[in-house]
């Protein structure tokens, strides 16, 4: 199972952690359109992705910070790519995984 199996569904009966380990290293690869539904409710679609070149060089003192905490792999964190900030969701609320238009030139749906 990759995370673009992970497509519509409230209740994602899946091991959290395989999800999570996926999800980690695919976005270690790539930018992903990533839609969850935050905590408040709302839904939201983020463009984001863990490679090294997309990063930013100088790490902030929160993400410093982050990379010291122990790593609670309920939530994952990422770079919002279009926001150029780091942003985290639950990896329960992940509705549906996708590869980036810009990549590649095609959007799995």
């Amino acid at each position: 199972m990759t995370t673009e199996d992970i497509i519509s569904s409230e209740a994602i009966e899946i091991e959290d952690e395989f999800v999570y380990s996926e999800l980690q290293s695919q976005l270690q690869r790539e930018i992903l359109e990533v839609t969850f539904t935050k905590v408040n409710g709302e839904k939201r679609i983020m463009n984001c992705t863990l490679m090294e070149g997309i990063l930013p060089s100088n790490p902030t003192e929160e993400a410093k910070k982050e990379a010291k905490k122990k790593i609670n792999e309920d939530v994952l964190s990422v770079w919002d790519v279009d926001a150029s900030g780091w942003r985290s969701f639950r990896i329960r609320n992940v509705t549906r995984v996708r590869h980036h238009a810009l990549q590649g030139g095609f959007m799995n749906a």
